[in-house]
């Protein structure tokens, strides 16, 4: 009896065991689907990569090498930003030269910022210096700090233009015609429209073409050519100062310094006698400009006045000046006593202060000198001065002052000529504009298919081992 049931207990243990042989078979036999499903999934990979191929763009990219604009600005102090090679305008032009339509889907597939293929080569230098084992946290710090500077300032050098042109429906070399032109764009837009060149105080002091037609008659023609003879004299003084304009001249030959001698002899000899019988007859306009003056000279007044007020409570602050320093022990170990460390506080306070002074001094001295010069033209009212052969001295008068906005104008186009000779164009190429050479398999793409086959083989090998044997 007990040997039947032992008998019994071990067959059933043997249909619980797993047959290592049975196994075997059962994948033989359905070989079949070991290799099918493997190859499905196989197929399945390489038409998930063939996809994405299709869909991965190329752009073009293009390095410049910016000339002319130092720490972000433009010579004449204007901030400069990647950005403005993306103006509407800057881009217009830019695309007049394939003939394409400016959109949004044009502008998402340009993209200009600061960039250097310099960079590459400085990064690769760092790694190098960082890969010494021997080198302390305080070393690495300063190498990374240095590696920072270098990098942004290298990189601040120039700009990297990348164009998708796959996006854009364009062929490779329509996106590099492209890429080139964009930066000429940029150069010509900001040169002629924008003029940054030039001091921007020069676009405050132009002088428009009808003012060539003032008769110098009315008491408004003359206020008018007042207000443009003192443009013009501001306008010379600034290109005076400008030591890269020094050798300019004009139409006629007159360089700033023989313009700023003209205008003051056209002030003394012509304007003023103009400007003084302005006042003999008493009209709206020369009234008006004597009420407004009298407000300016108060307005003036009132401003002096705050000045005064303000150095007199600094004087009575100051008071007397500090003693000397005072110190405990030996001068070769300097103890400072507590009224010691406070006259230094009030010596810091004093040279800060000095500074403060000299400013305000020098507001003041300018309020001081508008006076002066509109109190003049008060008195200049004052003088019933009448002139003779008053048309024939007016047509002289017109003549010269014709002369003097021509001449000035055609010294401005000259200034703005020659600083744009000076820097030419606001770029230099770094080379010509390259495709970037990538694969058309998205990365890990041979992961991607070596996991593929090995889900295949695994999911062949369970539906294999789960398909019910035939009856």
């Amino acid at each position: 009896m007990k040997e039947s049931q032992q008998a019994t207990l071990y067959e059933d243990l043997n249909e619980d065991e797993i047959s290592i042989t049975d196994i075997i078979s059962k994948l033989w036999h359905r070989r079949g689907l070991l290799v099918i499903i493997p190859i499905i999934f196989l197929l399945l990979a390489v038409s998930f990569l063939f996809a994405s191929a299709i869909r991965t763009s190329t752009p073009i990219v293009y390095f410049v090498q910016l000339k002319g604009i130092e720490k972000s600005t433009y010579p004449n102090g204007s901030e400069f930003s990647p950005q403005d090679l993306l103006l509407p305008e800057v881009v217009t032009r830019a695309a007049e030269t394939l003939g394409l339509t400016v959109d949004d889907k044009l502008r998402k597939s340009i993209s200009v910022e600061f960039g250097s293929p310099i960079s590459a080569g400085l990064h690769k230098k760092y790694q190098g210096k960082l890969a010494n084992k021997k080198l302390s946290a305080t070393e690495i710090d300063r190498i990374n700090d240095e590696y920072k500077q270098k990098l942004q300032s290298t990189s601040q050098m120039g700009l990297r233009i990348t164009i998708d042109h796959t996006a854009l429906g364009l062929t490779a070399d329509q996106g590099i015609v492209l890429a080139n032109a964009l930066p000429i764009s940029w150069s010509k837009v900001f040169t002629e429209k924008y003029r940054v060149f030039v001091d921007t105080d020069l676009d405050n002091v132009t002088v428009v073409s009808d003012e060539m037609k003032n008769p110098l008659k009315t008491t408004a023609d003359i206020l008018s050519a007042r207000k443009t003879l003192q443009r013009l004299a501001r306008g010379v003084d600034i290109l005076n100062k400008d030591q890269r304009l020094k050798a300019i001249t004009s139409e006629a030959g007159l360089n700033g310094a023989d313009l700023s001698s003209r205008l003051g002899q056209y002030d003394e000899i012509y304007f003023r006698p103009i400007f003084s019988e302005l006042f003999s007859t008493h009209d709206a306009s020369s009234e008006s400009f004597l009420i407004e003056t009298h407000l300016k000279i108060a307005e003036l007044d009132r401003n002096i006045g705050e000045y005064d007020r303000i150095l007199i409570d600094i004087k009575e602050l100051r008071g007397v000046s500090p003693e000397n320093i005072q110190t405990n022990g030996r001068t070769e170990n300097l103890q400072l006593t507590d009224n010691s460390f406070n006259q230094l506080i009030e010596l810091a306070n004093q040279a800060s202060l000095s500074e403060f002074l000299q400013t305000m001094f020098k507001e003041r001295r300018n309020l001081v000198s508008q006076k002066a010069a509109l109190q003049t033209d008060l008195d200049r009212a004052q003088i019933n001065f009448k002139m003779t052969h008053q048309d024939e001295f007016i047509n002289k008068a017109k003549t010269e002052y014709v002369f003097l906005i021509k001449e000035y104008t055609s010294l401005l186009t000259s200034a703005r000529e020659a600083c744009r000779q000076l820097y030419g164009d606001f770029f230099k190429p770094f080379g010509s504009p390259e495709k970037i050479k990538t694969s058309l398999l998205p990365p890990k793409a041979e992961m991607i298919l070596v996991l593929s086959v090995v889900l295949g083989i695994f999911l062949a090998m369970t539906v294999a081992l789960v398909w019910p044997n035939r009856r």
